[in-house]
């Protein structure tokens, strides 16, 4: 599963790279095009908000890939010892995880709902089922790292692997 893991975080973070600079040079002709010619492209900036909400997502899984979301380490200077500090590492883990499956389920039915109804896009008329799975995508992933997460945590109380 690791490998798996270290390649997705791969294509994620050119992904993630490719889209902020299509994002990026999407608004900068957006710009040029009111300054200069004093008109705008219709689509630009809903597609910019579509880039941006897949960036979000995708972002929150390869945050955690990369061990950078943002963490209260308060409770952890109070525990006794590490395998305190384990299981509530533990208990973090099995919340998150129970929360992100609990979107992947629920994001999958929102795209089903948006599917079976043909909901399109005010502007690129685009189904919006594109843009919402976002949720359940992402979640997965961030899922399946999770689970990886509880495996080597509970296996080895880390989750470096025992290395």
């Amino acid at each position: 599963m690791k490998q798996f893991l270290d390649k997705w975080t791969y294509l994620e973070e050119r992904i993630l790279v490719a889209s902020l600079v299509v994002n990026t040079l999407l608004i900068f002709c957006q710009i040029i095009m009111r300054g200069a010619f004093n008109s705008s492209l219709s689509w630009s900036e809903e597609l910019s908000r579509y880039i941006f909400i897949w960036q979000i997502w995708l972002g929150a899984d390869f945050a955690y890939a990369c061990h950078e979301h943002i963490r209260v380490e308060m409770i952890y200077k109070w525990l006794p010892g590490p395998k305190a500090k384990n299981i509530l590492d533990i208990f973090v883990l099995v919340v998150w995880f129970a929360f992100s499956l609990f979107l992947t389920i629920k994001g999958f039915d929102l795209c089903q709902s948006m599917v079976s109804r043909n909901t399109l896009s005010s502007g690129m008329r685009l189904p919006l089922a594109y843009v919402y799975a976002s949720l359940p995508v992402s979640s997965l992933f961030l899922s399946l790292r999770l689970v990886y997460s509880l495996y080597l945590r509970i296996r080895f109380g880390t989750e470096e692997g025992g290395n």
